[in-house]
């Protein structure tokens, strides 16, 4: 009866986790194909989590100590599960070392309004699961001369069933963009998606769609974005909007040296010094300049194809929406999430140049042509995105202005050869600059700066071994971060604005020139640029961490429970050893906290 026992014993195990796992399934939408998939994930994941507890128990369960083990690790395992349900409700993500070290801070929980009845609660979740352990113990006694392979195969294919279809509809829904399987797919801890785009696209010929299909009907969304609806009163005489991105380029390249063409453009617009990206990659950059919110908020915006409350306003009044990349707009899935409502047509994104700066220069006589033949009735909104600058760092012929230039393997890159890879990015820079001149001399030839705001910016930033990294989505580096920020407005006279800013604050800037009355927190978690409000911190976000940005701190603090601990950087981006250092942002996080939850229904 031995081994029969120890299968009784976590099979009961088994079904409690369901029960408690089941508590997710509140947090996903209505409707009836999402319902579907989440029990059929909600099973299938349980038994993925099970795996460990039954290669390890069948080791222990041999030995008497080990089996009192055994019913102490499942109690801690149904203690997770209680603790992830709870911390999930309450922040929206699951369990990871930034939670932990809020909670187990003192004062912690009091700082989220959870005090001692919550204390009290976890302590009869331990004497919960420590009883049930107890309990099942004792059942699988009984249950255990009952068990046969007649008895458990049922049991046993139903569960195969189950995982067979929750892999089978999270591909079938990525291969056709249903989003009411595809944005559950962070609704359960450690959940394994199984995407098949590319094998099907390049093995089973699958043609995938090219035009992204709306996102889910208002009534089954876990989004409260905006908060508000808009209210809007047009301007007489709309502004054209011109965002002119170019990709990782960091702050210290505004310079006359490296972009003589937007330095003497900047001396008559707002030029802030001290800005900072939403996030240290291009996903949450462009994210954080489109949205205006937390980049947290990319999941569930690209998981209901929401696009940017800022374009739909513009849509709405009639704008002539244009997007220029010298990258596809699908990866990062731009198409899916900030220009989800922009018609194909109006998407030049597959320029034909055989590296970067030469698609560069193909978009921008692409949107110096657009200028030249557009309706004039029409206000527009184009958005342009260099991609010279990114990886290759490609320049245009005879613009080689820095030397020693010359490309370098990240394997035997040092603090020896840098200098060159650097100055290879510099001309990358010098040769796009050249571009946005002639972008700004077609926009002043059509008589574009009486009635045109433009903005000229870097999405992320990026680091030569500064501090020790290179490139960019590898930490919370100013370097990384912090990035130039050109904006003209017709009629407003030059600046330079020191104060901190973010790109969450560009939307709440932009909005109101469009005639929005609504305030900025109804569709942003950002200030207006010009706004003379300090914040006691930045945010900034990456796949699975985030970056709180302080006068002379930075923390680093993930956001998935396989994700490593906090730490804590000094303004020289040195770690600052000690949990007290951690402890002395836990305000910051109860208020980083409230805010990723409050576009969330």
């Amino acid at each position: 009866m031995g081994y029969k026992r120890f299968w009784a014993f976590l099979g009961l195990n088994f079904c409690l986790s369901l029960f408690i796992g089941a508590g997710f399934i509140f947090f996903a939408g209505g409707h009836p194909l999402e319902l579907a998939f989440v029990c059929a994930a909600l099973v299938s994941n349980t038994a993925m989590l099970y795996a460990v507890p039954a290669l390890a128990g069948s080791g222990l369960f041999l030995f008497g100590p080990g089996r009192l083990l055994l019913g102490g690790l499942l109690a801690a395992f149904q203690l997770w599960l209680v603790t992830d349900l709870a911390v999930y409700k309450i922040f929206k993500f699951h369990l990871n070392s930034m939670v932990l070290n809020l909670v187990l801070t003192p004062g912690g929980l009091e700082s989220l309004d959870q005090g001692w009845g919550t204390k009290a609660l976890f302590a009869l979740a331990v004497l919960g699961a420590g009883a049930a352990q107890f309990w099942f113990w004792r059942l699988s006694a009984r249950l255990a001369p009952r068990l046969t392979f007649r008895t458990a195969a049922p049991a046993l294919g139903f569960v195969l069933l189950l995982a067979a279809a929750d892999k089978g509809m999270f591909a079938w829904g990525t291969l056709y963009d249903s989003v009411y399987i595809t944005r559950n797919s962070q609704l359960f801890p450690l959940y394994q998606p199984l995407r098949v785009r590319s094998f099907a696209s390049k093995y089973l010929g699958v043609k995938l769609d090219k035009e992204v299909r709306a996102g889910v009907d208002l009534k089954y969304s876990g989004l409260a974005y905006p908060a508000a609806p808009l209210k809007a009163e047009p301007p007489a005489r709309p502004l054209n909007f011109l965002f002119i991105i170019v990709d990782s380029l960091r702050a210290d390249m505004l310079n006359p040296e490296v972009m003589p063409r937007t330095w003497v453009f900047a001396q008559k617009a707002a030029v802030f010094e001290n800005h900072y990206s939403g996030g240290n990659c291009t996903r949450f950059g462009i994210f954080s300049i489109l949205y205006g919110v937390y980049g947290n908020y990319w999941f569930p915006m690209l998981g209901e194809r929401r696009g940017p409350v800022f374009l739909d306003a513009l849509k709405e009044q009639g704008y002539d929406l244009r997007l220029y990349a010298s990258a596809k707009l699908s990866f990062p899935e731009f198409n899916k999430t900030c220009f989800v409502n922009v018609a194909r047509e109006n998407i030049y994104d597959e320029p034909l140049g055989a590296d970067g700066v030469l698609r560069d220069k193909e978009i921008s006589e692409k949107f110096i042509g657009y200028l030249g033949s557009r309706d004039k009735k029409k206000p527009y909104f184009s958005f342009i995105f260099y991609d010279a600058s990114h990886g290759n760092y490609d320049s245009l012929p005879g613009m080689d202005k820095f030397q020693p230039s010359a490309s370098v393997s990240q394997l035997a890159l040092n603090q020896g050869n840098v200098g060159a890879l650097m100055n290879k990015y510099r001309n990358s820079i010098y040769s796009d600059d050249s571009l946005v001149g002639k972008i700004l001399e077609a926009v002043k030839a059509t008589g574009g700066l009486e009635d045109t705001a433009v903005l000229i910016m870097g999405d992320h930033g990026e680091a030569f071994l500064e501090r020790g990294r290179y490139g960019h989505n590898q930490g919370y580096s100013p370097e990384e971060l912090r990035v130039p920020l050109v904006l003209y407005l017709p009629g407003r006279p030059a600046a330079r604005v020191g104060r901190a800013t973010s790109h969450m604050d560009i939307v709440p800037t932009l909005l109101p020139l469009a005639g929005v009355k609504n305030p900025a927190a109804d569709y942003s978690s950002g200030l207006g640029l010009f706004e003379k409000k300090e914040r006691p911190f930045l945010p900034a976000f990456s796949w699975d961490s985030a970056g709180l940005i302080t006068k002379d701190r930075i923390l680093e603090m993930p956001l998935e429970m396989y994700k490593g601990g906090v730490k804590v950087f000094d303004a020289e981006y040195k770690e600052v050893p000690g949990r007290q250092a951690a402890a002395e942002f836990s305000p910051h996080i109860l208020q980083f906290q409230k805010e990723a939850k409050r576009f969330s229904r």
